[in-house]
């Protein structure tokens, strides 16, 4: 395909539309907190997903090289990948990444093309996971969420989701996807974990999200793997915490004489 700004991307998706009936699409790119990149993933291995498609655009990654011993390494092409599921009967395509698009107009140009072409599959809704940042450490986050429908936001409260409430806007392709799903008549949903991290990998909020997704889509995930993660970070992160509170009560007492 080529792209509104004159530059190609190498777009591919091997699916037979003929097999595939109203699929659930489900999306993550990295944000904040690694968080909806780490849960989509967990979501594809678990569900024994295969690759069936990609995207190749290295123009739209980080300018940069990377090197190793002296030696520079292949640049990456492969940014982006679908995968495919059949679970219970249930159709699935998932779409992830290894970057976000570093343009504002290449954000915007990617979420039209996958939807565009994702649409060909007559998808039932599609969810994308992302993340919400708070600035108190807490081990029990909350998932918020949105949707392109009243009636889809109030069905997302019965599996724990809280409606954000006032204005607000989500940002990059996690929330594009959603705005360009809604302008082609494809319901949406954006899913937010709680993450202490905005920088760095998070591990108690994919954790949160894939537990959501679970009982949403009324399958079994095996989390036993992300929930050691989390414990590890957990215990890590409250020991780091300690000694900062600890430094800080030490720095305000000052000099008694």
């Amino acid at each position: 395909m080529d792209g509104d700004l004159g530059l190609d991307l190498e777009f591919e998706i091997r699916i037979d539309r003929e097999s595939v009936k109203n699929p659930i699409v489900i999306a993550g790119l990295p944000g904040m907190g690694l968080t909806g990149k780490q849960a989509v993933d967990h979501l594809i291995e678990e569900f024994r997903a295969k690759k069936v498609g990609s995207i190749k655009a290295p123009f739209l990654s980080s300018p940069v090289i990377t090197t190793n011993d002296g030696l520079v390494a292949d640049m990456v092409e492969e940014l982006f990948t679908f995968y495919y599921a059949r679970v219970n009967g249930q159709d699935y395509i998932f779409f992830t990444g290894i970057t976000q698009p570093p343009s504002p107009e290449w954000q915007h140009n990617l979420s039209r093309m996958v939807v565009e072409e994702l649409s060909g599959y007559s998808p039932s809704i599609i969810y994308t996971l992302a993340a919400t940042p708070i600035y108190n450490y807490k081990w029990d986050v909350s998932v918020y969420g949105v949707a392109t429908k009243m009636e889809i936001l109030e069905d997302l409260k019965f599996y724990g989701v809280i409606p954000m409430v006032g204005e607000g806007v989500i940002s990059g392709v996690n929330g594009l996807l959603i705005g360009y799903g809604k302008r082609m008549g494809i319901d949406g949903v954006v899913l937010m974990g709680e993450t202490y991290l905005t920088t760095g990998r998070d591990y108690i909020a994919p954790l949160a999200l894939v537990r959501t997704m679970a009982r949403i889509l009324d399958v079994e995930v095996d989390t036993s793997k992300l929930e050691k993660l989390a414990i590890a970070f957990h215990e890590e992160i409250s020991k780091t915490l300690t000694r900062k509170k600890g430094k800080e009560d030490e720095d305000s007492l000052g000099y008694i004489s």
